[in-house]
């Protein structure tokens, strides 16, 4: 089953290691489990330029510190210089990259790297130069290698395609689980949720959901919860309920946290007796929906 899934993240540009998708190379390294350890690597674009180290692989028992993937990003033109030195934990798993995501035609510098474990985590720092000096933004803690960085609507601004995490293991096994999108835009150094705004972009993968579901015989609540939300995010929530309630599995309960009943302090207290009231509470919690939104009888089949 986890093979499956990889299929069909790959296939929506998801589980890709590939930052970048389009035609224009752009400078780029990529770290992987055959990578041995390097003194200097030298990334340049303009009046961008990023010098990495890499230490190697880790010992299992050093998987905790801090980094392995040493990077320093100078900005230098006829004003001066800015330089920012730091580093990752890559295991298996890391990749620097000059891309120029908001199409400002200054590039940003991406540094990604996963912290080891069966799934989890991935996380990635981008630096964007202010015309002083660098702005930070981080996306962490994504399952798998993260999403890509895609220009989906031909304005030559990219934007960041990747999952829902709180939906891995909500309401199935991480395999069993396939989350609803979410699309990123950089805007004034930091991302911003789009993804209701790229309907088309929502409705091919809403589509390899229902397909997913048309073959899974087990696990069913994972790809249904995803595919609610995902018909949320496209403003068709009532057909996607309405779907779930006639296809959902009733006896199956597994996932962690799905279920729970959170106080303000976020603290369990009770859980929902069935998938569809506790589905209801989750998208609520998470924003997919609001109350307006809720059909008569809705958690009840």
């Amino acid at each position: 089953m986890y093979r499956r899934l990889i299929q069909i993240l790959s296939g929506l540009g998801f589980a890709s290691c590939t930052w970048m998708s389009g035609a224009i190379a752009q400078p780029a390294l990529h770290i992987d489990s055959e990578t041995p350890p390097f003194r200097q690597h030298e990334l340049r674009d303009g009046n961008i330029r990023v010098s990495v180290r890499y230490e190697g692989h880790p010992e299992r028992e050093n998987l905790g510190y801090d980094g392995n993937l040493h990077y320093t990003i100078l900005h230098q033109d006829w004003l001066g210089s800015f330089r920012l030195t730091d580093k990752i934990l890559a295991v298996n798993l890391g990749h620097v990259s000059l891309q120029d995501i908001n199409n400002n035609g200054t590039p940003e510098v991406i540094v990604s790297g996963f912290s080891g474990g069966a799934h989890c985590c991935t996380s990635h720092h981008i630096y964007s130069w202010n015309g002083n000096d660098f702005d930070e933004t981080s996306i962490d803690r994504e399952q798998l290698a993260g999403g890509t960085f895609k220009d989906i609507n031909g304005d030559g601004k990219l934007e960041y395609l990747t999952l829902a995490q709180p939906f891995f293991y909500a309401f199935s096994s991480f395999a069993g689980s396939v989350p609803p999108s979410r699309i990123l835009s950089f805007q004034d150094g930091e991302f911003q949720d789009v993804s209701r705004e790229h309907p088309e972009q929502l409705r091919s993968v809403a589509w390899q959901m229902y397909l997913e579901l048309q073959e899974r015989n087990h696990e069913v609540n994972g790809v249904l919860a995803g595919y609610v939300a995902q018909k949320a995010l496209l403003g068709e929530f009532d057909e996607g309920w309405e779907f779930m309630l006639a296809h959902y599995d009733p006896d199956d309960e597994s996932g962690i946290g799905g279920y729970n009943i959170y106080n303000e302090e976020r603290e369990v207290v009770g859980k929902h007796p069935d998938f569809p009231t506790a589905l209801q509470a989750f998208l609520l919690d998470l924003g997919y929906i609001e109350e307006s939104d809720l059909p008569g009888g809705c958690g009840r089949n």
